[in-house]
């Protein structure tokens, strides 16, 4: 397995420079953040330049691009086509770097929830919809497509993934063991019912349920990542493991580069590379 670092926790860089130090610091690849969050900017998107492009194929390798964004599982048909065209513009900036993946999530709440998930009531067949859309557009380009559950999103358990599956050939898993945790308590057993279709694979921890949750740092919560690594592999994965820091917004203090430091280093013992 290789090792990636999500981009969205050094977003005080430049894209450029935050590659630079994910490789720099040990890092097998990079994985680029697409999503805008209320704590990160996104380096890089569809309207990424044609300059930018050519520098980052030049300065890789990628694991994959975060490309998150609320819509794809809106009823509302624009607002649903708005959303593939961007995510498809991802994978065409993906096909120009040379990075074989790109990854979304659900980015609604199941309709009628009251929990407020930002992007509004989204619904399974909308989502099914687009993701069968994106799927056919990145073939062509030659880059995968995966879906990550997420807590509290209209896709957030095993068995919803599972049945996603089913519904959509030649989507893959994007494995977050920190979502995966909340909701189901059995990471080890996520990874054995999905691992054949892992395309790449998160490393954040976490504590607590879907009411009551938190990410921490790595090694300070309830995720057996050796078990999680181990039923991987057993069932054919060696994609990149990929450290998505998120602890800072519940406590954690690092600095960017302190946690891209000790996060290469709690991997490297995980991997054995100590």
């Amino acid at each position: 397995m290789r090792t990636s670092f999500h981009t969205a926790f050094l977003s005080e860089f430049p894209v450029l420079e935050a590659v630079s130090r994910v490789l720099g610091e040990g890092y097998d690849e990079v994985e680029l953040n697409a999503e805008t969050l209320p704590t990160a900017r996104p380096h890089v998107g569809p309207d990424t330049a044609q300059d930018l492009r050519r520098q980052l194929a030049r300065t890789g390798p990628y694991s994959s691009i975060a490309a998150h964004r609320a819509g794809l599982a809106s009823p509302d048909e624009a607002l649903r086509q708005e959303a593939v065209a961007w995510t498809v513009g991802c994978a065409r900036l993906a096909a120009d770097i040379g990075c074989p993946l790109i990854h979304v999530i659900p980015g609604d709440e199941a309709e009628g929830s009251l929990l407020g998930v930002a992007g509004g009531p989204g619904d399974l067949p909308s989502f099914t919809k687009a993701l069968a859309e994106v799927v056919d557009a990145c073939g062509p380009l030659g880059v995968g497509l995966s879906l990550e559950p997420i807590v509290n999103q209209l896709v957030s358990t095993t068995d919803e993934v599972a049945d996603l599956l089913v519904a959509v050939p030649g989507l893959g898993v994007s494995f977050d063991a920190s979502h995966l945790q909340v909701t189901t308590h059995d990471v080890t057993g996520a990874a054995h019912r999905l691992g054949g279709r892992v395309r790449n694979a998160a490393l954040k921890d976490a504590v607590g349920t879907p009411d009551d949750f938190a990410f921490v740092a790595l090694g300070e919560g309830e995720i057996d990542f050796a078990a999680m690594v181990q039923a991987l592999e057993q069932e054919g994965f060696d994609g990149a493991l990929s450290v998505e820091h998120e602890a800072h917004l519940f406590g954690d203090t690092r600095p960017p580069l302190q946690v891209l430091a000790e996060s290469r280093q709690f991997v490297d013992r995980l991997l054995g590379r100590a």
